[in-house]
């Protein structure tokens, strides 16, 4: 007989551990579901943060592998089989209490059926807990898909305090249509400042504050005079969606947003169209298709719905609106309700007369809402009704010259404007409000960076000894134009403090007839600004010209442009262009040029000799061009005050340049990069009659002590930066010398790449109190830092405080000493298990406005100590996956918190004494996605 020889491989250890497993479960049953539930919730988390991972990839134009896909579609399943395990399991209720229970007169079939279903559910909950093991070791064997999330993914506008007067029928209306899915494009459609770009805020914070909206992305664009390329660019950088080039077609990027958006629900919000734009190129595809929404629905495809805002009702029926709504000036009692919430009410009420005159006002400004606040704001304060019914009598003059073409509709809000124009303190205040039009429609203009400077730069604010007096100034007429309600706070797009205004669109509209078209105005201003400008217009509309406007532009050349008209201008600005060479006959035709800004135009490699011709030159912005020399007739600048070199790479500067610029007063010459010796030999060579200066500069420590050497220089604006360094080997920067020629005006410290693992910052030894005007401190990428400290220093005014990639750093226990401090961000502390580990002598209250902590992996808390917050306002937490507990209860809410920021799996995830703390605390918080 044939032997034949069977080889039956055999995991002995493999089946006594399953053995094991189901004997267990036979032993505890509720255990094993416990088991499941809770390998359940992890494997849900890794889903989550999965999940997350795919739609940041999306977003960077990548596509999730197939392996990550069957991973999602197992998960899926997995979920389902322990659903029903569960189900089953509740049914057999006499194994829910860990006991065989065969008595009580059960008839042995029926007992033996519920024990072959036990057994059948035990089998199947080992199964599931082995399947469940093997999805959680897959995580760990593919390939994650990288990268960082977006601080924040859309633009959300500030929640009003008191609901807008007259909006509640609209907003009910279009929400109702929206919910309804009766179409998917809406126009509001109305004059300029009767309400419609509120009603757009409305709408978007309607499903924001809904916890369960119908979509999964809302979308806010301001569209004015922008391109269908610019729309689709904004549209992106709300998204977070950073696959879209300059460089890409109107098509291809088109295709982009659909692919990004094609699964998703979306609500679009464009505020003010001007022209007819392609909704099917903005990724909101399912708007052309044929389906009614009806089947749509059934099919369950995503929802894509547009509402848009626009002064023309002809653009509505250009648009495909399938519902149109024309906002409506407010009738006499919501008029009368609106001027009273923005008036004192203590003024209207105590005199009779004023009352009068006041419904006389609200009267003449014809129901329009932004002409009763306006003309309120600018009666603030006045408390005799004399000088209430002289402004009744002025804002009633027919004689009262008024701009050319101005629609008779718009004359109220014109009147209105006027009046709060008039009404400012001086015409310092008034000039400041005017120069805002010279920036685009609906920009955000940086206080610091932009406006203040250029304010400045116009001669508006001139009288200071260093620049910090100026900047102070500066932002007093702020406050008083944010008051006025002529300009007001924006806190732009992935930016945590709002350190940006916009003046509202139809202020700037009438600011705009004031300064260019108003009869016998002897102003002439020309502002073509952020309207994608290829060329310059045409030579008849400058000629005249005293100011032009061409910022954020697409200008190349200027190679054809007949200087000779400009030959009155003092201010040109071409800010944020694409150019490339400044043509010699650019600058000698402009003799009475005061005010030239060259800023963002990356192109610019050289200033030709020919810039010596600006004899009136006093301010000159030239930051962020790849400048690398100074030409020898940069010297005849003998005006200039105010020289911005930010962010530029000069090396070669012809030997005594500074000496010849005695009245400069400003000169920014930091940014990225220590300056070259050139500069610093420059600046040795001032002599005692020149004005003092205040500096702007990146320095390497190793040539540290050259600013205390330096006659007549004030430094406002210090970077210390080891980077292009071999000199520099010192561990501890406590061997900087601090002395008050550095400090004493110093308002923005930043330290960075400086290789040392201990910061000490010391007061100078000849005088008793440094950093007195300090407002801001960075620490960035001092990746060995392990210690900070100070020595006889208060930094008793430092309100911003930034540290981000410090790996090495463990607590910040010594910000308890900044009696001022408001803003603190740290980021990319890898190292820090507790902010504050150390409260020590210090009081436990931190008075600090907003905290925010990014990528801190191993941060597990704030404090073990108590600690009071009462001044916090925001709290944000990104990629914090071990803080589990927040540092206060539902006390915070007395001091005014209003937004916790953070991923819903971190919210979900953490830990609290008591649960009514969680429940007061929920509604204040929102996940950073929305």
């Amino acid at each position: 007989m044939a032997c034949i020889n069977i080889n039956i491989n055999i995991d002995v250890n493999r089946c006594l551990s399953e053995l094991r497993t189901l004997l267990k479960l036979l032993l505890r049953p509720k255990s094993g579901i416990q088991k499941l539930e809770k390998e359940m919730a992890i494997l849900r988390g890794k889903r989550d943060d999965i999940m997350n991972q795919i739609d940041l990839a999306e977003r960077e134009g990548q596509i999730p592998t197939h392996e990550w896909i069957l991973w999602l579609h197992k998960m899926e399943e997995l979920e389902g089989q322990v659903a029903a395990i569960e189900q089953d399991f509740q049914s057999m209720s006499c194994f829910s209490c860990h006991c065989f229970n065969r008595a009580g007169g059960t008839s042995s079939q029926t007992q033996q059926a519920k024990s072959s279903n036990f057994y059948s559910i035990i089998r199947r909950m080992a199964n599931t807990l082995d399947e469940a093991n093997e999805l959680m070791s897959l995580t760990g064997a593919l390939v994650p898909i990288a990268g960082f999330w977006p601080w924040r993914f859309t633009t959300r506008l500030p929640i009003p305090h008191l609901p807008p007067v007259g909006i509640e029928s609209y907003l009910d209306d279009i929400v109702g249509y929206i919910n309804g899915g009766e179409g998917s494009t809406i126009g509001i459609y109305g004059m300029g400042g009767v309400g419609k770009t509120t009603i757009l805020m409305s709408i978007q914070q309607h499903y924001y504050l809904l916890e369960d909206t119908i979509f999964d992305r809302v979308i806010w664009v301001v569209a004015s005079h922008c391109q269908l390329k610019r729309l689709q660019m904004d549209i992106a950088m709300s998204l977070g969606l950073k696959t879209l080039k300059e460089s890409d077609d109107e098509q291809t990027c088109g295709d982009k947003l659909f692919s990004y958006l094609k699964n998703k629900s979306c609500l679009l919000l464009l505020d003010d169209i001007w022209e007819h734009l392609d909704l099917q190129l903005s990724g909101m595809t399912h708007l052309a298709t044929e389906q009614s929404q009806q089947q749509q629905q059934q099919q369950k495809q995503p929802r894509k719905v547009v509402v848009f805002t626009t002064r023309s009702e002809t653009m509505c029926a250009q648009m495909n609106a399938e519902k149109k709504i024309k906002v409506e000036c407010l009738n006499p009692d919501q008029a009368w309700q609106l001027f009273e919430q923005n008036s004192d009410g203590d003024v209207l009420s105590s005199d009779a007369q004023i009352k009068l005159a006041a419904k006389e006002l609200v009267k003449e400004c014809g129901g329009l809402p932004l002409a009763l606040i306006t003309t309120a704001k600018a009666m603030s304060g006045k408390k005799s009704w004399e000088v209430w019914y002289d402004t009744l009598y002025m804002i009633r003059d027919k004689h009262e010259s008024i701009p050319i073409g101005l629609p008779k509709e718009s004359l109220p809000m014109y009147k209105s404007f006027k009046l709060r124009y008039d009404s400012l303190e001086n015409d310092l205040i008034r000039e400041c409000l005017l120069c805002c039009v010279l920036w685009p429609k609906d920009y955000d203009i940086h206080k610091f960076d932009e406006l203040i400077p250029c304010w400045i730069g116009c001669g508006i604010i001139n009288k200071f000894n260093v620049i910090n007096e100026a900047f102070h100034e500066g932002c007093c007429h702020l406050e008083t134009l944010i008051a006025a309600s002529l300009l007001e706070d924006s806190r732009r797009q992935n930016y945590y403090k709002a350190e940006h205004v916009k003046m509202p669109n139809t202020i700037r509209d009438m600011a705009l007839l004031m300064v260019s078209e108003l009869k016998g105005n002897g102003r002439k201003w020309i502002v073509k600004a952020g309207i994608e400008l290829s060329h310059l217009p045409r030579q008849e509309e400058r000629q005249e010209a005293e100011r032009a406007s061409f910022m954020r532009n697409n200008i190349t050349s200027l190679q054809d442009y007949e200087a000779s008209t400009l030959s009155k201008l003092c201010i040109l600005i071409l800010h944020g262009n694409h150019l490339s060479k400044i043509p010699p006959t650019l600058l000698t035709n402009m003799p009475l040029l005061t005010y030239l800004s060259l800023s963002r135009n990356f192109g610019i490699e050289e200033l030709p000799k020919e810039i010596g011709s600006l004899t009136k030159l006093q301010y000159l912005n030239l930051s962020s061009t790849d400048i690398k020399s100074l030409p020898l007739e940069f010297g005849r600048l003998k005006k200039l005050e105010y020289l911005l070199l930010r962010n530029t790479r000069i090396k070669t500067i012809p030997n005594e340049i500074m000496s010849n610029l005695s009245m400069l007063k400003w000169l920014d010459i930091g940014g990225y990069f220590p300056v070259c010796d050139s500069w610093l030999n420059e600046l040795k060579c001032l002599r005692e009659e020149h004005h003092k200066i205040s500096l702007g500069i990146t320095i390497n420590p190793a040539i540290f002590e050259i600013l205390n050497m330096l006659p007549n220089v004030s430094v406002w604006n210090l970077t210390v930066s080891g980077s292009e360094s071999s000199k520099f080997s010192v561990h501890n920067l406590g061997t900087l010398k601090w002395s008050h020629r550095i400090s004493d005006n110093l308002e923005c410290l930043t330290i960075l790449d400086v290789p040392g693992d201990e910061l000490a910052i010391n007061a100078g030894v000849d005088y008793e109190s440094s950093f007195g005007c300090l407002k801001t401190l960075y620490f960035r990428r001092l990746g060995k830092l392990k210690n900070i400290r100070w020595n006889g220093v208060g930094f008793n005014n430092l309100h911003d405080l930034y540290i981000s990639d410090c790996y090495m750093l463990k607590d910040v226990s010594w910000v308890l000493q900044l009696p001022c401090l408001d803003f603190l961000r740290i980021s990319n502390c890898w190292e820090m298990e507790e902010l504050i580990s150390n409260v020590g002598n210090f009081n436990s209250s931190f008075g600090i406005k907003m905290l925010i902590l990014f990528q801190m992996n191993n941060l597990h808390r704030i404090s073990h100590q108590p600690l009071h917050f009462p001044n916090l306002k925001n709290i944000n937490v990104c990629h914090c996956p071990r803080l589990k507990k927040l540092p206060f209860g539902t006390g915070i809410l007395r001091s005014g918190l209003k937004e916790i920021i953070g991923d819903q799996t971190w919210w979900d995830s953490l830990v609290w004494d008591d649960n009514s703390n969680r429940d007061s605390l929920t509604t204040l918080f929102r996940n950073q996605l929305d």
